[in-house]
């Protein structure tokens, strides 16, 4: 046999032994989430799952601290390196130029608002268009000891008027029944839950054109922001600026050291493993002032950032991510409240009085919408830093801070 028809049948040979080989890159999604969502294991066993059904992609998630996101989400934009996916507040991101609008996707995944808490809609809303598929809800509430206030004379129906929040922190720390009455800190989302019982805002939204009407100076939000520093002031309250003050929240309350704790239903798994019983725990809603009160809507959504060039297949796995049986192993292994209303009939609810009061409150819990202009709510922030720290008053500081909103305003014009 000639050697050039030798080579060539070797040749042929060989290719029909080998597996063919494809030259296509993996998709790779980059998906950016808080660092305790990302390492949760109901969300890498969606991904991983995820990635079994789907051999041509891979899913990169980066986790970041939650208030971080929005910045890596704009410099992702800003060096043509963008996430697929992102987990924050969609209606904010939106907002912030960092989203697009995902109706036609919801349209044709038969998603529809009904399904989800009007809470849940809202955040994931921005000037009629969604942008976002919500992942979870929450609700500021107040958690007791009822037997430690039985100690002080005090029952839990003397916490329900927010007015008598003064006398009745100096009543349980005067008798002993702890070191402090409530922790109080520089959260601008705590702060809000504590205006909205007030019956104040901060911010109200045109639903038209997205513009805002700033409302700082209002007398229910100073009232509300005097509460909490006063409680500061007097010592009532321990210092609001401990490294981690969420954690240390927790467990000063789990020691005994806080008569009360306003907090998440995520405080809950904490409080767990910090060996409290539950059944030693009340949930009851925040106290009310008089008038159209309510909380402030915690929680998250998942929102396909500006640039993605992936937003089908993120928009996949959004839906993965929120599906029913991951939201309710969420609620059981992290303490999160689902965003679809069906689920909180379910009987993790019925046999839990801890959660049912969260569930009770968010049908009246509202998104905090200041989350939409982030020059004016880290302003917000720092001016309630300064009031808890005594460099302002409260009334001086809203004031200025009304000023500059204006001014914010005028200048984007």
């Amino acid at each position: 046999m000639p050697r050039p028809l030798v080579l060539l049948l070797v040749v042929l040979a060989a290719g029909a032994c080998t597996p063919a080989s494809s030259d296509e890159e993996p998709v790779v999604l980059r998906v950016v989430m808080a660092d305790d969502w990302a390492s949760a294991p109901a969300v890498t066993d969606v991904v991983a799952g995820f990635e079994d059904d789907h051999p041509h992609a891979r899913v990169e998630i980066q986790d970041s601290p939650f208030s971080q996101i929005p910045d890596l989400v704009r410099s992702g934009l800003e060096l043509d390196h963008s996430y697929d996916l992102a987990h924050w507040h969609a209606f904010a991101a939106a907002g912030a130029g960092l989203a697009q609008p995902v109706d036609d996707l919801w349209e044709r995944h038969g998603l529809s608002p009904d399904e989800y808490l009007d809470g849940a809609v809202q955040s994931v809303t921005w000037r009629g268009r969604r942008y976002g598929v919500p992942l979870d809800t929450n609700a500021l509430v107040m958690m007791v000891r009822p037997e430690v206030l039985a100690e002080a004379g005090v029952s839990a129906a003397d916490l329900d008027d927010v007015e008598r929040m003064p006398e009745l922190a100096r009543h349980l720390v005067d008798e002993g029944a702890a070191a402090h009455a409530l922790l109080v800190g520089a959260s601008s989302w705590a702060a809000y839950g504590w205006i909205r019982a007030f019956g104040g805002e901060l911010v109200e939204v045109d639903e038209e054109t997205g513009e805002p009407t700033f409302t700082f100076d209002d007398e229910r939000t100073i009232a509300a922001l005097e509460l909490r520093a006063m409680l500061v002031e007097e010592g009532l309250a321990p210092s609001p600026f401990a490294p981690d003050l969420a954690s240390e929240g927790v467990q000063l309350f789990a020691q005994g050291e806080l008569a009360l704790h306003s907090g998440g239903s995520w405080d809950l798994p904490t409080m767990a493993r910090a060996d409290v019983d539950p059944d030693e725990i009340e949930v009851l809603p925040l106290p009310r002032g008089q008038g159209d009160t309510g909380t402030v809507l915690g929680g998250s959504s998942l929102f396909v950032p500006a640039s993605s060039e992936h937003r089908e297949l993120a928009f996949e796995l959004a839906l993965r991510l929120t599906e029913d049986e991951v939201a309710l192993r969420l609620v059981e292994e992290e303490g999160r409240l689902p965003a679809r209303a069906h689920l909180l009939d379910h009987a993790i609810f019925q046999d839990s009085p801890d959660l049912s009061a969260f569930v009770a409150e968010l049908a009246e819990a509202d998104v905090m919408p200041l989350i939409a202009y982030p020059d004016v709510a880290e302003a917000f922030r720092e001016g309630i830093e300064n009031t808890l720290a005594g460099r302002q008053e409260v009334r001086e500081a809203m004031e200025d801070l009304q000023e500059f909103a204006e001014d914010w305003q005028e200048r984007r014009g």
